[in-house]
């Protein structure tokens, strides 16, 4: 499951910039390649999974705005490092701001609302099954 959409993409980059980087070097840049996309969402979601699956069940059902958001910016820095263009500081800097929020996250700095936790406490009950052994009085 991606937590966003080619739409997304479109939304947050848009539509030039992914026919760009989704059109083979030298073919003439007429339509976003959709197989391109969701590829980069895809691996982009898989990072992000390993980031989240030490707090919460993933994938995460309830996609908030700002999974959406760097899911798209993680996906966008796929899509150019297949290209043959370098990216921008810019793109650099975001993603760089992405894997810092997913490490919060994974630190459990930062916390998903709607987000189901994982159960990994450490603290557990202890039972006693059998009455002590000494019941005597002490002179």
């Amino acid at each position: 499951m991606s937590y966003a959409t080619q739409a997304d993409m479109v939304t947050a980059f848009g539509e030039a910039e992914l026919i760009s980087v989704t059109t083979p070097e030298g073919a003439e840049q007429v339509a976003i390649d959709p197989s391109q996309v969701t590829m980069a969402l895809n691996v982009a979601s898989d990072e992000m999974d390993s980031y989240l699956r030490r707090r919460y069940a993933v994938p995460v059902a309830a996609t908030s705005p700002v999974l959406t958001r760097y899911c798209c910016v993680l996906a966008r820095w796929v899509l150019w490092g297949k290209s043959n263009t370098s990216p921008s500081e810019a793109l650099r800097a975001d993603r760089k701001d992405a894997i810092a929020w997913l490490s919060a996250v994974n630190n459990g700095s930062v916390t998903l609302d709607g987000a189901v936790p994982l159960n990994v406490g450490t603290d557990f009950s202890q039972v006693a099954t059998r009455p002590p052994a000494f019941r005597g009085i002490c002179p």
